[in-house]
């Protein structure tokens, strides 16, 4: 940039703010470009996997415990078990595993939920009193896990 000083000669260069401030702005591109290529690059391949496992440890988690703490017995049978809540309001849940989902069906309607999607075998559930507990593994491309839920029963 070319710049009059009082004495009339000219002068080539730039002033130090503007150079802190081209600085600034450079360092802050170059870190939003390196933190989109790294998860470009870097978190789909085993990020997405994990995302699957732990929404099915989640969802699986969520639709136990409230069936568990509405119902007053848990029957093992077939690849789970099913979760009663008692003559008062008549209703069962039925847990069974098909093809690496486990499936949640209400007596109240019919309708079929898919709980999770990714297990490795049938879930182990195991009952014990006002306890439940349910082992499973889930896995998704090179990711697995396993996971315990323990669901209290409401009592009778």
């Amino acid at each position: 940039m070319k710049r009059v000083n009082p004495g009339g000669v000219r002068q080539r260069g730039f002033t130090l703010l503007e150079l802190i401030v081209v600085l600034g702005s450079l360092s802050l591109v170059t870190g939003v470009t390196l933190m989109a290529i790294y998860q470009l690059l870097i978190v789909p391949a085993n990020g997405n996997a994990r995302l699957a496992i732990d929404a099915d440890f989640r969802t699986a988690n969520l639709w136990l415990m409230h069936d568990g703490n509405e119902s007053q017995s848990f029957t093992p049978g077939g690849t789970c078990g099913v979760f009663y809540t008692g003559a008062t309001r008549n209703i069962s849940y039925t847990y069974s595993y098909v093809a690496g989902t486990l499936n949640r069906t209400a007596s109240s309607g019919g309708s079929t939920i898919a709980v999770a999607h990714h297990l490795k075998s049938a879930p182990i559930c195991v009952p014990s009193g006002q306890l439940v507990t349910v082992m499973f593994t889930s896995s998704s491309g090179s990711v697995s896990s396993s996971t315990t839920i323990t669901v209290a029963l409401r009592v009778k």
